[in-house]
């Protein structure tokens, strides 16, 4: 999947500050953006993390911000 997302993903041309997001920075942000919306838990259900641990991971803001972009 993550291959997958690469090839979709640059075939936008959208252009990026330093490297464009992985498969995994996108899942990261749905995490962070559903627990801050909704719960954790939902977060976890919807990733499909058997453990709150794993989404736990997913929900690491890393101080970096993000880009809204139109598809």
């Amino acid at each position: 999947m993550t291959v997958q997302f690469a090839k979709i993903r640059d075939k936008k041309n959208l252009s990026w500050d330093g490297n464009p997001p992985s498969f995994h920075e996108i899942r990261s942000l749905s995490a962070r953006l559903y627990t801050k919306k909704m719960s954790s838990e939902l977060a976890q259900k919807l990733l499909g993390h058997k453990s709150a641990k794993m989404t736990a991971k997913y929900q690491d803001e890393r101080s970096k911000g993000w880009n809204e972009i139109i598809l």
